[in-house]
């Protein structure tokens, strides 16, 4: 009796390489959108996270009885809470943040900037927006807008309550 034995070849059949494609296109589309999603939700979470520490420095302000400063980098990328113990405020140590004990400083992540870089705002021993020893009475006091990948938001400070709130542009 004669066997006939088949002999297959090393090697993927032409099926299995389409399938092989199309679920490697399936999931390169998904990890792009969950990506660019990421993105943009870094953005808002970086905004929100800047509001907050706004509320936060002007709640330290008050507590300490000291003028605060916030300091924006010259490249947007970071920013810095320092006391102001002279009139032109020319302090560069950063404020201990008693919530964590470590320096008020922040560093912005996933390309996200902040606008206008080189920039200063301070806050008095009542938790009011000033600039030298004049309130800011502009609405708004300042604006901050943070910046990356598809999306901008835009963080305003109000005059006299020094109130920040965020608006998703």
């Amino acid at each position: 009796m004669i066997r006939i034995t088949s002999i297959r070849s090393a090697g993927f059949t032409l099926v299995e390489l389409i399938i092989t494609i199309i679920i490697m296109g399936i999931l390169s589309a998904v990890v792009m959108a969950n990506i660019s999603a990421r993105a943009q939700h870094s953005v808002t979470a970086q905004a929100d996270e800047f509001r907050r520490n706004l509320s936060h420095l002007q709640l330290l302000a008050i507590s300490q009885g000291l003028r605060l400063r916030l300091s924006v980098n010259a490249s947007g990328t970071n920013y810095t809470v320092v006391s102001c113990t002279t009139p032109a405020c020319t302090s560069t140590n950063p404020v201990i943040d008693p919530a964590t004990g470590l320096n008020f400083s922040v560093d912005l992540i996933d390309g996200v900037t902040l606008a206008p870089a080189s920039d200063n705002l301070d806050f008095d021993s009542l938790g009011r927006p000033v600039s030298g020893a004049a309130l800011l009475t502009g609405t708004p006091a300042r604006s901050y807008t943070l910046s990356g990948s598809d999306r901008s938001v835009t963080v305003s400070v109000l005059p006299i309550t020094g109130f920040a709130q965020t608006a998703y542009n």
